[in-house]
């Protein structure tokens, strides 16, 4: 047998081993994909039939629940409804329990009532706080959208690129919007529901552009640009007030901390003279005085120092 019969023969062989090994390969990655694909479908069938899934879809329908979700989406706080609803009931639960105990059972009622606002108030505070940050994200939108409609791009597919390049929380409205838009949402209608998620001035004016530029035309690039420039020195103002008022702030919370530290005090004091007043009829009317003026004066406390821009 001659060294080229020798050499066909191996070239053979390898070409034979070779196309092998690739069948396998492929059968093997679609044996792989199948059994992620079930696994998959089955962790997503095990989370829909979950006690907390099935809380959630029995809640989501109520006003109430919708109106909970709709404010942890814009808050950008990734848990559930049930989740937050059973955090707050622990919560209110475990102080209940405590200033039962530690004061008197009309503090345990009072403390419910906090924790369920103090819950609600970090709601707040996370969906401000998420304004705030896409606020400040306005003049780079701007500009992005300026650059973008200046390249000959139409609106929607400048939003697009914008969800793209910027961060969240911008890049995540933008990414909702872009993706309505894609399942074939009027872009007036796209963006009239971001505003109504992120509900400010800056982002009406920079909205309402939008809008008539895409139904009337116009200087877009140039009313973008000016736009940019006008929510950067609102962005600095914005800052600076809130350094200015930021003494005033902490006052408030230092005066409600002082009101509810000073019946532990007197409680610490004098064991028992919390409760003690609790069963006098002059007693609790002054333990609800006191709890009504800190209240009050820090929720006058807080109003003097909002400021609307």
């Amino acid at each position: 047998m001659s060294l080229d019969t020798i050499a066909l023969l191996i070239a053979a062989m390898s070409l034979g081993i070779a196309v092998w090994g690739f069948r396998e390969w492929v059968e093997g990655t679609y044996q792989r994909r199948q059994l992620a694909g079930r696994s998959a479908l089955e962790e997503v069938e095990r989370r829909a039939n979950s006690p907390l899934a099935r809380l959630d879809a029995m809640l989501r329908p109520t006003d109430i629940g919708g109106n909970l979700e709709r404010r942890l989406r814009a808050a950008g706080m990734k848990m559930k409804l049930s989740v937050f609803l059973m955090l707050m009931a622990g919560a209110a639960l475990v102080a209940v329990i405590f200033l039962w105990r530690a004061l008197a059972p009309m503090f345990g009622i009072v403390a419910a009532i906090g924790v369920v606002a103090g819950f609600f108030a970090y709601l707040k505070r996370q969906e401000e706080r998420r304004l705030e940050a896409f606020t400040a994200q306005l003049p780079e939108l701007a500009r992005v959208l300026s650059n973008a409609t200046q390249a000959g791009l139409a609106l929607p597919t400048a939003i697009d690129m914008a969800a793209d390049e910027l961060d969240d929380p911008a890049g995540g409205e933008l990414r909702i919007a872009a993706r309505s838009m894609q399942l074939g949402q009027p872009f007036e209608e796209a963006v009239a529901d971001m505003r109504t998620r992120m509900p400010s001035r800056e982002i009406g004016v920079l909205i309402s552009t939008l809008l008539v530029a895409s139904k009337a035309g116009g200087q877009l690039v140039t009313a973008l640009r000016n736009i940019s420039d006008t929510l950067e020195n609102r962005k600095e103002t914005r800052r600076e007030v809130k350094t200015i008022l930021g003494e005033s702030t902490a006052t408030a919370w230092a005066l409600l901390g002082m009101g509810l530290g000073s019946f532990f005090l007197v409680n610490t004091m004098m064991p028992g003279s919390i409760l003690a007043m609790t069963e006098s009829t002059v007693g609790l009317i002054l333990l609800i005085v006191a709890l009504t003026l800190f209240t009050a004066g820090f929720f006058v406390v807080r109003r003097m120092t909002k400021i609307d821009f």
